[in-house]
């Protein structure tokens, strides 16, 4: 069986909250966007990089695990351009700056990996934009749909997965407006008459704070997320993304 323990990063529109109605959902961001960019001070061009850069996950964060490199691949800017379109976001050309962290890792029988993405937008009403289209009805099937092609492409012959997205209550305080999302995949691997059954748990949590789009995932196989680990990482990116917008 191919490695499932680290599948296609959850980046920022790969996120999806509660299904309640998309138009309702994005009028009450965009009534909240105002206040939004009141609040928080405005993120230039020039600074956008380093305040993106500022907000991520570091290896102090989480130094029982390994670090290893995660860049933004073209495979991943096609595979989020495909997402977008699917549900109605907001476009990555459209962003000022995009910082993704490393993947830090554990190995054994549970093993986890972590990383985030954090991405400034021109203005906070478009950040409610793109929050809105993921909350909507069509993030979670779109999601879904291209994380199972996603999967089913690298397993190896004689093995099947099933998969299943659902919402859970986030972890984040302290924000413009979060999300959570948790996927629960089986792989299945057949040999002779006997099957193996690997449970694995991607969960997707993240946050808007003015220009600011802050997502984090956390994968698991064998056992669902510590709801400590992903409180105390929520706490740690709200923290920065307020000493760096204010």
């Amino acid at each position: 069986m191919t490695d499932e323990s680290n599948p296609p990063r959850t980046r920022r529109r790969q996120i999806v909250l509660r299904g309640v109605g998309a138009l309702s959902l994005a009028t009450l961001l965009a009534l909240g966007a105002d206040a939004a960019l009141a609040a928080h001070r405005t993120i230039s061009s020039s600074q956008a990089q380093s305040v993106a850069t500022a907000i991520g996950l570091r290896h102090s964060d989480l130094p029982s695990l390994s670090q290893q490199s995660n860049p933004i691949t073209a495979q991943e800017r096609r595979l989020n351009a495909q997402l977008t379109t699917c549900v109605g976001g907001v476009p990555d050309s459209k962003a000022l700056g995009e910082a993704q962290s490393p993947s830090f890792a554990s190995s054994g029988n549970s093993s986890v990996t972590v990383n985030s993405d954090t991405e400034i937008l021109p203005s906070a009403s478009l950040v409610a934009k793109d929050l809105a289209s993921i909350t909507g009805s069509r993030g979670l099937p779109c999601l879904q749909a291209q994380l199972a092609g996603q999967l089913r492409s690298s397993i190896s012959k004689g093995e099947t997965l099933t998969i299943h997205g659902a919402r859970f209550p986030s972890v984040v305080a302290g924000s413009d407006g979060t999300f959570a999302i948790r996927f629960s995949v089986v792989v299945h691997a057949t040999s002779g008459t006997s099957t193996a059954s690997v449970p694995l748990y991607a969960d997707s949590i993240g946050f808007a704070y003015g220009q600011a789009e802050v997502s984090f995932s956390v994968v698991e196989t064998g056992a669902k997320p510590s709801a400590a680990l992903e409180r105390r990482l929520a706490a740690l990116l709200v923290a920065r993304a307020r000493a760096a917008i204010g």
